[in-house]
């Protein structure tokens, strides 16, 4: 089971084994591998077949427009949340101070 996730602002649909399967914006739809490899091409390096199965792709003028949309769509093991970032989270650091006090010095606590 993978998780597509439609992070554009156009609904999508496919079919796959007569079966229709919607991808409305925003929402992580849970499909099996195989829909996602026939319906988007997932795994697969030339996205050209798909690409014209979903209707994205008719003349070869529309490649750059019709990649850009199947880049709009994010495949993962888990759903993702509505704000949800794909990166890892990552331990939050003090910014460094303005100015670091010379070998030696004592720390001296600034007045405000």
């Amino acid at each position: 089971m993978i998780y597509v996730t439609n992070r554009g602002s156009q609904h999508a649909e496919g079919r796959f084994c007569n079966q229709k399967f919607d991808f409305p914006p925003d929402r992580s739809v849970p499909v099996p591998l195989e829909v996602a490899r026939h319906i988007f091409g997932y795994g697969d390096d030339n996205k050209e077949p798909y690409l014209i199965r979903l209707g994205w792709l008719r003349m070869s003028t529309d490649w750059d427009r019709a990649m850009s949309r199947l880049n709009q769509f994010q495949f993962t093991k888990e759903p993702i949340r509505t704000g949800q970032s794909l990166a890892p989270l990552v331990e939050r650091v003090a910014p460094p101070l303005g100015r670091r006090p010379k070998a030696g010095a004592k720390f001296q606590e600034q007045a405000t």
